[in-house]
Formats: C-alpha cells, structure tokens, sequence
C-alpha cells in the first residue's frame, strides 16, 4: 500500500475508473465531492492518500484529513477484490496515520449499504449520523402567489403563501469576485456546529467556482444595508437540480427567511426548464426533515457516517 501527501496524476485516473466500478456494482458512488476534489489539491500536512495498487490499476482507495483531534475518511475497495482483508488493510494505514493525534475516526459510507454495515461492526464502529438525500419533481410544486423584490419575472408562482422578506432585505445573484469574504462569514456563521461545511476557507469556495456545473446567477443572496444575511446556492449537473447549500446568518434566524431562499431557489431552477431537485438534510434535523416531507420531498437515498473513538 502506497501512502502519499499528493496524489500522482495517474493514480487520480486509476481511482476514478475504480471508483466507477464500485457504483456500477453497488448502485452509489463511493466517495463525496470533498474527497474527490481533495485527489487533485496541492499537498496539505492534514491529508493523506492511502492506495493499493495492482499491476497497471488501484483497487482500494482512502482519503484521510484530520481537523483538530478528529480524523474523518473514506474508503473503497474494487468489487473484484472484496472480502479478501484489501479494505481492513487500508483501515489499519489510516489509523496508523492519525493515531498520534487524533482520538476518533469518522466514516462516511454512502448508501448505508449492508457490506458497510458490516464492516463497520466488525472494525469497532458505532452508527454517529444519517444524511437523507430528497428528492421530488417540480411539476405541481405549491409555488407562492408572489415574490418579493429581486425576484425575476420568469419565476413560477401558484396559490400557495407569498414568499416575503423582511423590511429592507433584497434577493439578488453572487457577484464573483466581490461576495466572497461576506458568503464565507455567512456561511461560518449559519454552520457553526456543522462539521463539514462550517469549516470551508477561500479555497474550498474557489475550488466549487472552477467547477464546470458552478453558475454565479444560481447563487442567490439575501442583504440588507448591513450585509448578507443568507444565500441558497443551486447547483445543476445531469439535467437534475440540487439544493447545494443553503445558509441563514443568525440574526436573520426566525424571520422566515430561509423558506424564502428555498423557494426562490427551486423557482430559479424551475425557470430554467430544471423538473427535478435533490437536497439533502441530516436526519437530526427534525424540523427540515418534516418541512421536506410535507413539500412532497421523498427520501431517495441515506448516508451513514460511523465513528470509532481512538482513546
């Protein structure tokens, strides 16, 4: 098993058809857009790549970052090498890697999948989160009877509750190059016990603005006279509409404004042609999770994150 600060541009390739296997074989992608953007970053002393190679392929992957005395990762194995101690393996180079600093490990496995199950039984895991992936059509959405100012004309409207905004507040699209500083204050506010996306720097903002899917119109922001005060950033990919992240500062919390930036973001959608949304909410959030279900949202996939604790 090699062990790398930065990963070779081949074994990116080699990963990437690896990875593939595995969700034509289980039905699911195995790693999220974090790990997989991570393969291409520069090298960072937080991350490590773990890979086993055979001949001119890799069949098992895991990518490990430590964030304070926490590790988190994800791992997969090439379907035609399972059950031959290949993950178990990877398990023990990520574990030798963070034992000096870290006192847990977290695991994302994708699909809550019975192998996964499994093995994490077996290797000392105990079940810490579940993430629902919604998803419903648009078709026969409860749009509201009108928009507040900043909407574009072309939105949906229907017989449900108008979308507000309190006095003052305005929608209006991401300005590149000059919103960044205040989305990335925002975005550490509303997520500040969020521990994934609470944590994004300018870089990890950069990296989603290189990507081929990102379109600064279908990131719509919230302000008043004192700055933002929220945004739902849309992402489409596939002809399928995604609530990518959607974030509320706390002084804004409890005004209705998140419900306003939900449905403006699916109107955006909705408007240009988009039939089908996902989003995604932690199963702990109780109140989101009823609020997608009454929309007509259905649970569509589930996401496990285990946890083992290390001392």
């Amino acid at each position: 098993m090699a062990q790398h600060a930065s990963l070779p541009g081949r074994d990116i390739h080699r990963i990437v058809t690896m990875a593939g296997r595995c969700e034509a074989v289980d039905g699911i992608a195995p790693f999220n857009e974090q790990t997989t953007l991570a393969m291409s970053k520069h090298p960072d002393k937080h991350r490590r790549h773990f890979v086993v190679p055979l001949n001119d392929s890799v069949i098992a992957y895991a990518g490990a970052e430590v964030v304070g005395d926490v590790a988190e990762a994800e791992l997969a194995v090439d379907p035609d090498h399972r059950n031959r101690g290949v993950g178990g393996r990877l398990l023990d180079g990520v574990l030798d890697w963070i034992g000096p600093v870290a006192r847990e490990l977290r695991v994302w496995a994708h699909g809550d999948l019975p192998a996964a199950q499994r093995f994490a039984a077996a290797h000392g895991f105990d079940r810490a989160r579940v993430l629902y992936q919604f998803s419903r059509e648009l078709t026969g959405f409860p749009w509201p009877a009108a928009w507040p100012e900043g909407a574009s004309r072309n939105w949906p409207t229907g017989d449900a509750a108008a979308a507000t905004l309190a006095d003052g507040v305005r929608l209006r699209p991401f300005r590149t190059g000059r919103d960044e500083a205040e989305w990335l204050r925002v975005n550490a506010a509303a997520f500040a016990d969020h521990p994934e996306q609470g944590r994004w720097t300018a870089a990890d903002l950069r990296a989603r603005q290189e990507e081929s899917w990102f379109d600064p119109d279908g990131l719509l922001v919230a302000e008043d006279a004192d700055g933002m005060l929220g945004f739902h950033w849309t992402k489409v990919e596939g002809g399928v509409g995604e609530v990518y992240v959607l974030g509320v500062d706390p002084r804004a919390q409890g005004t209705g404004l998140g419900r306003t930036l939900t449905l403006a973001g699916l109107a955006h959608l909705a408007a240009h042609g988009i039939r089908q949304v996902d989003l995604y909410a932690d199963e702990s959030n109780t109140k989101a999770v009823a609020l997608y279900r009454k929309q007509g949202f259905e649970v569509v996939r589930t996401d496990v994150q285990w946890s083992r604790r290390l001392r």
